[in-house]
């Protein structure tokens, strides 16, 4: 189960980019001289995490519109699987995306697909 902000479950939503993620940051450059420098540390924070699902209601969804707008610069907790991740909405890109299931004129749609919802660990 994912929660939001101990609020908000996501039990349909999938954690895209859980794998290949390294925790270590590492830049080899070259000295005058010519010798190898090698630099490598433990990334302590900036984790991205992007959660997906391919259908929920327009209400969740609007939900988490609320949330996002709501918490734009506000530290929260993310619940994925019983682990959890300090994190803040990632506005560096869209931090929640979808589209309507079908084409609607004046009222809002009733579902949404291919949400995503972008997060970054602090």
């Amino acid at each position: 189960m994912i929660i939001v902000d101990n609020t908000i479950q996501l039990p349909e939503f999938i954690w895209q980019n859980r794998f290949g993620y390294s925790p270590v940051s590492a830049a080899n450059t070259f000295s005058t001289a010519g010798a190898l420098l090698i630099e490598q540390s433990t990334v302590l924070a900036g984790r991205p995490i992007v959660l997906v699902s391919d259908f929920e209601s327009f209400a969740l969804f609007t939900q988490l519109e609320n949330h996002a707008a709501a918490n734009v610069d506000t530290e929260f907790t993310l619940t994925i699987n019983g682990t959890d991740y300090t994190v803040k909405w990632d506005f560096s890109q869209q931090a929640i995306s979808g589209i309507p299931l079908q084409g609607y004129a004046d009222s809002d749609p009733d579902y949404m697909t291919n949400i995503e919802l972008r997060f970054i660990e602090v």
